[in-house]
């Protein structure tokens, strides 16, 4: 277990220099494109878990699974839980998560989501823009993630 710590701390450590940005001008936001990738964007995922076009590249599965996981423009989860819970550190994009019973969040780059364990949840890119975090599965190897339902069109859809 404490090398599991030890590698997510050095990747939080490699993620929080990572995400310290210069200040640009607005116009030069907007037309720059997304951001080169801290770490590799890995394989396609298959959708029988997944809505649209996912990517993932496991970094670490020695007890807790971190994952780093980019989302094309409505790409998303199914509904799932982790029965040791897990956190999101956003590093680059736009995209929705939530949790059973609550409405939609929109997250973006820079955003931690802590998830509670057995909590029923999803997470994906916005509707216009990818998104991209790291997945830090807690105990995954014990208690892998139980899936669910695909996220219907009208949950998916912000109001």
């Amino acid at each position: 277990m404490k090398k599991a710590n030890a590698v997510i701390l050095g990747l939080i450590g490699v993620l929080i220099c990572s995400c310290q940005e210069s200040k640009v001008e607005s116009s030069e936001i907007a037309n720059s494109e997304r951001s080169e990738m801290i770490f590799e964007k890995g394989d396609k995922v298959p959708n029988d878990k997944f809505v649209g076009n996912v990517y993932q590249a496991i970094l670490s599965d020695e007890g807790t699974r971190v994952s780093n996981v980019t989302f094309e423009p409505k790409g998303r989860t199914n509904w799932h839980n982790h029965p040791g819970g897990q956190t999101l550190l956003v590093t680059d994009g736009v995209g929705y998560h939530q949790e059973e019973g609550k409405p939609v969040q929109v997250i973006k780059k820079g955003d931690v989501i802590k998830i509670g364990k057995n909590v029923k949840h999803w997470h994906g890119g916005s509707a216009d823009q990818a998104m991209t975090h790291i997945a830090v599965s807690i105990d995954h190897e014990k208690n892998p993630s139980q899936w669910f339902e695909p996220v219907s069109e009208e949950e998916y859809a912000i109001k």
